[in-house]
């Protein structure tokens, strides 16, 4: 359309004001479900193949959380139970605007109990009791992972900072957060937000632990590749002690030319290595898409050694409302498989097993 045409059309249309209302109507309505109506008719066949090699552990409902569950922290409470902390929502996410936009980052952390093999859940339950966290409102907490430190099962999570514009909530800053879970009382107690050695930005996510021996070691970032070690316990100060740049499959392994980030807590993979999941963004016609590979780590040297030759889950064909939002954010090894927890649509959490062999054969060295 010309510049002349596009004036005509405006003065035409402006002599019509109840017709100019329906037509921004029906531009507001394309423009909000046709991401969702191409995102369907494009998921296939990935969304029969993940519904098949899946299964769905908590839902829209679950809990009477009608915005779903999703994004979970996994751990291993002995030979027979895995623990869950996941994040809950009042409203899903999509609807969190207009007369709803009070529920926006509304919800409660939730924990499950797995059965080891069959993955039942045997108990559900909502943890309302957190001590130590700021004193106001004006915080929420999301995107919990689990590891063992000094026989304490830790938490790594986000603590995002609400701002408020016009009666709008939004994120006005994310720091990493640590705290610990207690498994008996199942409560919540705030420890730190970890000191590093280093500026950071006003958003932090995705900062990844593992204990190794006495140390307590803070994986930061992929590239340049970061790692800390705690130096002042009681404040949770961590000192660098790797930092180094990589080029090739590990600096943009989907040739994206997005950033790549952790994705879950290091695990053991066999006597040698740990094993960790990274992800990074493709930004396509439906939003975002997530690709996620596995990265194999010395666990001597703390380098990372081997990486899939390609993603070992993608977000094409995710449970939810658009394609695109799988995320994998924790993993166990359980009896010579890899158990992927994951959070689809924002509102789902899913859980995808895959043998160890498996993923051995898709190793590549960096």
């Amino acid at each position: 359309m010309t510049k002349e045409s596009s004036t005509t059309f405006r003065k035409v249309i402006n002599q019509y004001p109840h017709f100019k209302r329906k037509l921004l109507w029906l531009y507001d309505l394309a423009n909000a479900y046709l991401p969702f109506i191409i995102g369907t008719l494009t998921r296939f066949p990935a969304y029969i193949q993940n519904k098949m090699n899946s299964k769905v552990l908590a839902k829209p409902g679950t809990l009477s959380y009608a915005g779903g569950v999703f994004n979970p922290g996994a751990l291993v409470l002995d030979n027979r139970r895995i623990f869950l902390l996941a994040r809950s929502q009042v409203v899903p996410w999509f609807k969190a605007r207009g007369k709803y936009r009070q529920y926006y980052l509304q919800g409660a952390p939730v924990g499950f109990i797995l059965e080891c093999q069959s993955l039942k859940i045997t108990e559900e339950f909502v943890i309302t009791r957190t001590t130590e966290f700021p004193n106001d409102e004006s915080y929420a907490i999301e995107d919990f992972r689990l590891f063992r430190w000094k026989g304490m099962s830790m938490v790594n999570h986000s603590l995002i900072i609400k701002g408020k514009t016009d009666g709008f909530i939004y994120q006005e800053a994310v720091q990493s957060a640590l705290s610990c879970f207690d498994e008996t009382e199942k409560s919540f107690r705030f420890c730190a937000l970890p000191k590093v050695d280093f500026p950071t930005e006003k958003f932090e996510k995705n900062w990844m632990y593992r204990e190794h021996g006495e140390e307590l070691l803070l994986f930061y970032s992929v590239n340049p590749y970061k790692v800390l070690a705690l130096e002042v316990e009681g404040q949770f100060v961590f000192k660098t002690i790797i930092n180094r740049q990589f080029g090739g499959k590990l600096k943009d392994p989907g040739g994206f030319g997005t950033m790549v980030s952790y994705s879950t807590n290091p695990i053991d993979f066999d006597d040698a290595h740990w094993l960790m999941v990274i992800h990074q963004i493709k930004y396509t016609s439906v939003g975002r898409c997530y690709y996620h590979w596995a990265v194999l780590i010395d666990n001597t040297t703390f380098f990372p050694v081997k990486i899939t030759s390609i993603p070992i889950f993608s977000g094409k064909g995710a449970r939810g409302r658009l394609p695109g939002y799988r995320y994998i954010s924790s993993i166990l090894n359980v009896e010579n498989e890899i158990l992927f927890f994951a959070g689809e649509g924002d509102v789902y959490v899913t859980v995808t097993k895959k043998p160890v062999t498996e993923l051995s054969d898709l190793f590549v060295d960096i």
